[in-house]
């Protein structure tokens, strides 16, 4: 009788720890649900946009500018930020990159 309860008893534990040990190594892995942009971003996005395409048809005529070189820069690093969703720092470089060619921006 004894040697059957140790045996259930051993057995249980056994069953119990297999479990416990599965349960704590498993992680579940939920990819965050994509959120729908906001009116905030959307326009800052269309901001950027619009920078962008300012700067690209600016450039064309003030490329002699004596900052025409460090506005291309800017224009760059502008256009990153945007696509990396830094929307106003993007927007801050693109606004620089069109100072630098002495032009006023619109957006």
């Amino acid at each position: 009788m004894i040697i059957r309860t140790c045996i259930a008893t051993g057995l249980a534990a056994i069953l119990l720890s297999t479990a416990a040990l599965a349960d704590s190594t498993t992680t579940t892995t939920t990819t965050p649900a994509k959120q729908k942009p906001t009116e905030q971003s959307e326009k800052l996005a269309n901001r950027c946009s619009a920078l962008e395409a300012q700067f690209d048809q600016a450039i064309t005529t003030h490329g002699n500018a004596a900052k025409a070189a460090a506005a291309k820069s800017l224009r760059a690093k502008g256009g990153t930020l945007c696509n990396a969703n830094k929307q106003a720092s993007g927007i801050k470089n693109l606004q620089q990159a069109l100072k630098d060619l002495g032009v006023k921006p619109n957006a």
